[in-house]
């Protein structure tokens, strides 16, 4: 039997590594309030929980109250990192240098690949504020 890689995480270790949209945080918020369930885990650095995907989720899971989101952790070293941007040039060591920094990167900078297999989820948020 495979183990489940998905693990229950505080939203108050949560660390952002790049902006966000403040729209697109709204537009997610209502979809995930109208069909009352979760379905996507957020992606973490495993050492410092920082958010590697989901951005846009972990602000939806502050908004809406929740204590916990599902998210897979991992090891940043093992996952290709690059930027969207021209102006932008860094490694996995790098982002985690300058978001521990304080600083956050502008939206839609930091790109991953998890590979082809991420997994979907289903929780209801009464599971998630608890």
């Amino acid at each position: 039997m495979k183990k489940n890689p998905i693990q229950m995480v505080q939203t108050s270790v949560l660390k952002h590594i790049e902006g966000f949209s403040v729209k697109r945080v709204s537009w997610l918020k209502q979809k995930i309030l109208d069909e009352g369930i979760w379905t996507k885990p957020l992606a973490l650095d495993e050492k410092h929980n920082l958010v590697l995907d989901g951005q846009h989720r972990m602000e939806v899971a502050i908004s809406l109250g929740l204590k916990f989101v599902p998210a897979i952790k991992y090891d940043y070293s093992t996952i290709k990192v690059w930027s969207l941007r021209k102006t932008y040039s860094f490694n996995w060591s790098e982002v985690v240098k300058y978001v521990l920094s304080g600083s956050i990167y502008p939206y839609k900078t930091v790109k991953h690949d998890f590979g082809p297999s991420f997994p979907s989820c289903k929780y209801l948020l009464s599971e998630l504020k608890s």
